[in-house]
């Protein structure tokens, strides 16, 4: 079991040492998210830390008094918490970068940077998986050794998200989901072709359409992963990482308070995003984790790259109405066929996805 938004010092706020380009522009600008407001940010993303590790804190101390608890709690317990401290010390000497609802983005250490990358209207994800109301044919199988598509043979069309590539998608139920954490291997991307771009993340999707996802994208002229937060209107790209990386922690959750979306990898630099979401979203919340190689009007055969060893392990999940991460194998998929499309967990196509324990091998099975 683990305490709540960090469970297993796992990822939800993308981290890096450099701000990246992902901005459309930048110029000078009075910023009204001050100094007090990033110790806010520091203060909330702190008090989770302690909170994974069971240790009880007032959530409104001062950072100071937070960063004391942690040693007079070792003291009493007689645990050195050497993680622990390192964690947070990244976390009080890290770099925050804050996304408004608006694609403005403000850095702790900058202040105004610039705009956000615009979604295009029409952008489709492969991690698609519009609410739509399940019906008897729901599936009732919580294991994803049985692919919701290996009862029969669908054609892109009949899969949410079928033209927009090949992938696994497996997702848990509508059911007030606010984190997910694993510790992640990035694929191993091989023969990629134009117009062809592997992905690995994480989303949320909440059941009026608000969704939003958080991970990994595979850039062909560099031959490396770059991270990423995206909403429906904008995306923000952060550092890059080398081609079949592995990380302990990646972590993605929405903060039961402020509804700010977290990202977070190695603790170098704090992504947050701000949400439209509420209450009523976070009590009706889907999460999934996605593993893929897009392409524009895929047709179930003619993607001819490879990625290969992609992997979530560890996965735990949080609720927003809970204390503790549980293992996501805990908790029921989400998938249903709606009488002309399956939505939710699939393999698709069930031929070019392969399952070793928790790797994912995505390949042309004629190639």
């Amino acid at each position: 079991m683990f305490r709540k938004i960090l469970g297993m010092g796992l990822a939800t706020i993308l981290m890096c040492s450099t701000l990246s380009g992902s901005l459309a522009y930048a110029e000078s600008k009075s910023s009204t998210y001050d100094a007090s407001f990033f110790e806010n940010l520091k203060q909330r993303a702190i008090v989770h830390e302690l909170q994974e590790h069971k240790i009880a804190v007032n959530p409104k101390a001062s950072i100071a008094e937070l960063l004391n608890t942690v040693d007079s709690t070792s003291l009493k317990s007689g645990n050195n918490n050497s993680d622990l401290k390192q964690n947070l010390e990244k976390l009080n000497k890290s770099e925050y970068i804050y996304l408004t609802l608006d694609g403005e983005v403000y850095s702790s250490e900058k202040g105004y940077v610039g705009m956000a990358d615009k979604v295009e209207p029409k952008e489709e994800s492969v991690m698609d998986a519009t609410y739509t109301e399940t019906s008897s044919l729901s599936e009732s199988n919580n294991k994803h050794d049985v692919s919701i598509s290996s009862k029969r043979n669908p054609t892109p069309w009949e899969v949410s998200g079928g033209t927009t590539g090949t992938f696994s998608r497996v997702q848990l139920n509508y059911d007030g989901f606010d984190g997910v954490n694993a510790s992640a291997l990035l694929p191993r991307a091989e023969g990629i072709r134009t117009g062809e771009q592997p992905w690995m993340y994480y989303g949320f999707d909440a059941k009026n359409g608000r969704g939003i996802e958080g991970g990994f994208s595979f850039q062909t002229g560099q031959q490396r992963w770059q991270g990423y937060i995206k909403n429906e209107k904008y995306k923000y790209s952060i550092d890059t990482w080398v081609n079949g990386e592995g990380y302990n922690s990646v972590k993605f959750y929405i903060d039961n308070s402020t509804y700010n979306a977290y990202l977070l990898a190695y603790y170098n630099q704090i992504v947050v995003m701000q949400t439209s979401f509420d209450f009523s979203d976070l009590s009706n919340m889907s999460v999934k984790r996605v593993t893929a190689i897009a392409k524009k009007n895929f047709d179930g055969s003619n993607i001819y790259g490879s990625a290969i060893n992609g992997e979530f392990s560890e996965v735990v999940v949080s609720k927003f109405n809970s204390d503790y991460y549980y293992p996501w194998d805990s908790y029921r998929d989400y998938s249903f066929w709606d009488g002309s499309q399956w939505f939710g967990t699939i393999d698709w196509p069930t031929d070019y996805i392969t399952h070793f324990g928790p790797s994912v091998w995505i390949r042309n099975p004629n190639r």
